[in-house]
């Protein structure tokens, strides 16, 4: 029994039990996450990535908390006053435009950004290539930049969450939840897939891409799959200056990582579910070349290792849901659909929860927007700009 059952432990479960443990309910919280390496989680996989290039003030925010927790993170996690190393790595954004459309609404945005904290600045090709020498300009007409965004290890974060919330009090069950047991109107228990059942007084569904299953076996659909992202670690003898995430309009990606570089690709227009399978074509046929155009010092690179991770991707609006079920069983909250950006709003969607369920409503940024009701009246909140 436990007031407060998490379903969940990657970063948006423990970073819940954290905030919730910060505010003295430790010990009425128990997770429930069937695998502590988090082997298959998004999270852990992702690239890392904490920026407020976002079109969405909601997102902005969130992100902005993540960013101030992040940068101090090794003290705010620290377990018995040793708060190890935990570095922000301060690379910054560069989204790469080509057009008058894209960058009327890169502009827009980017005023936006900055009335809600942010430095980011619009710059033309001259000065990309000024800042940036190896990057090729010649077909692109300006850029936003984020010089203040950066990266965190993603693994880490996880890690140092669940690790503070446990040294707090919190209990972790090494399970994985199948179900509930439900009366007329709440969730009783949760049942796992051990046998075992653990009754609560309120249920929070944080699974990730698996959490969309579970709230269809108690009736509630949410537009949310996992999406496939193939990810590639390349190095390359040719000296290139310190560059941030580059964003090319061929929508790849590519940025710093230790010794080399990382490129990924998101399509989301290819169909929804769990792939494990790294898309060595994709690679071949669009990313390389893309690449390789962008930064011609790229064209002597070597793929050292790749690896397939996944999006909780909210099919509806690419946006999060999150808070309880209007209509539905009164003792149910969730949040998912980050659409890749989960990490950088883990800490905030963590204070968020414990805001709704200790404080009976948000108290510091308002994501009532981002709540249910906009599925049940299919309104979707667009959001124009930097995608993940």
């Amino acid at each position: 029994m436990a007031d407060i059952v998490i379903i969940g432990g990657s970063i948006m479960g423990s970073s819940i039990a954290y905030h919730l443990a910060a505010a003295g309910k430790a010990g009425d919280v128990c997770v429930i996450e069937p695998d502590p390496t988090y082997e298959f989680a998004a999270a852990p996989r992702s690239s890392g990535g904490v920026r407020l290039m976002h079109g969405l003030v909601e997102n902005i925010e969130m992100s902005r908390y993540g960013q101030e927790f992040y940068r101090d993170f090794a003290n705010r996690v620290d377990v018995d006053g040793e708060p190890g190393r935990f570095d922000f790595l301060e690379y910054g954004y560069l989204h790469l435009l080509k057009g008058g459309e894209d960058i009327a609404a890169a502009k827009q945005n980017c005023a936006v950004q900055n009335a809600h904290g942010a430095s980011n600045e619009m710059i033309d090709g001259d000065e990309v290539k000024r800042r940036f020498p190896s990057i090729r300009t010649d077909d692109i007409d300006a850029a936003l930049h984020g010089p203040k965004d950066g990266f965190i290890d993603p693994h880490a974060a996880v890690v140092g969450f669940r690790r503070k919330a446990r040294d707090l009090g919190v209990e972790y069950i090494q399970d994985r939840a199948v179900g509930f047991e439900t009366d007329s109107t709440k969730i009783q228990r949760v049942v796992l897939d051990s046998g075992r059942k653990i009754d609560g007084e309120v249920f929070v569904n944080v699974a990730g891409a698996w959490g969309p299953e579970l709230s269809a076996s108690i009736g509630m659909k949410l537009p949310v799959e996992p999406l496939s992202r193939s990810t590639f670690y390349v190095e390359t003898r040719a000296e290139l200056e310190n560059m941030p995430l580059t964003k090319d309009p061929s929508h790849v990606s590519f940025r710093k990582e230790g010794a080399g570089f990382t490129i990924g690709l998101t399509d989301v227009d290819v169909p929804g579910g769990f792939d494990w399978e790294v898309k060595h074509h994709l690679f071949d046929d669009i990313m390389w070349p893309a690449v390789a155009h962008r930064v011609p010092k790229f064209e002597s690179l070597k793929v050292m290792r790749s690896w397939s991770g996944h999006y909780a991707y909210n099919r509806m609006d690419g946006n999060t849901i999150i808070g309880d079920w209007p209509g539905g069983l009164g003792n149910y909250y969730f949040a998912t659909g980050f659409s890749g950006a989960g990490l950088q709003k883990g800490p905030a969607i963590g204070r968020a929860m414990k805001e709704l369920l200790l404080d009976g409503g948000y108290q510091t940024i308002d994501l009532s927007r981002l709540s249910y009701q906009r599925v049940l009246d299919d309104e979707p909140l667009l959001e124009l700009g930097f995608s993940a």
